[in-house]
């Protein structure tokens, strides 16, 4: 499971959803993008997805769980990122990990705890840290893991609660941490047009069909 030429500690995006929506596969694209997608895993993919997941990292069958339970990934080289575990991620976490997993899931507001349950729970004797007491998107989470590892610390990160977004059925409000690049949330374009148009970008629409 290796990033191959990676460099830095690559990140494992454990797809928890039923399905690949739209929504996330948006989230997951953008991600892709930040971090770079020779970095990025995705684990728990379903085998009909692999096509188009490939354009944006490695997809895998099994779960992170269960490649920890065999051995094929060592239990001390992951860190996963959970809003409810007391620990906050330091840069000294984060360099000694070789996998940063976090779960590929909607989140829900109030959030419900659903990292710990599907994810963190099964991965006996992982460590597991929040990177806030906010609740980010999935690409919002992997650009802080990014800004961290690029800083060496997360001095001079900011970061914004809620963004709104005008459509032409009134404003829709996500209710989530946004981290801020000069000096706008970090969302991806792409999504924002699928919230206000109801359909993927047309480009994104022909990397789908392939």
């Amino acid at each position: 499971m290796e990033g191959a030429g990676c460099g830095k500690p690559v990140v494992v995006v454990e797809h928890l959803e039923e399905g690949l929506s739209p929504w996330i596969l948006l989230e997951y694209r953008h991600l892709s993008s930040i971090y770079g997608s020779q970095c990025v895993v995705f684990t728990n993919m379903p085998l009909r997805y692999h096509r188009i997941m490939a354009r944006y990292g490695k997809p895998v069958v099994e779960s992170i769980v269960d490649m920890v339970d065999r051995g094929l990934v060592r239990r001390e080289d992951v860190i996963v990122l959970d809003p409810a575990s007391p620990r906050e991620l330091t840069y000294r976490d984060l360099s000694s990990a070789r996998y940063v997993v976090v779960g590929g899931i909607l989140g829900d507001h109030p959030p419900r705890r659903r990292t710990w349950e599907l994810l963190t729970s099964r991965l006996t004797g992982a460590r597991a840290f929040n990177i806030g007491s906010g609740q980010y998107s999935i690409d919002g989470a992997v650009y802080y893991i990014h800004y961290m590892y690029l800083n060496k610390g997360v001095d001079g990160y900011r970061y914004v609660d809620g963004v709104s977004i005008e459509t032409p059925e009134g404003v829709v409000r996500l209710p989530f941490r946004y981290p801020l690049v000069d000096g706008k949330p970090l969302i991806s374009g792409d999504l924002v047009y699928y919230i206000v148009n109801k359909r993927l970008p047309d480009h994104v629409w022909s990397e789908v069909k392939g």
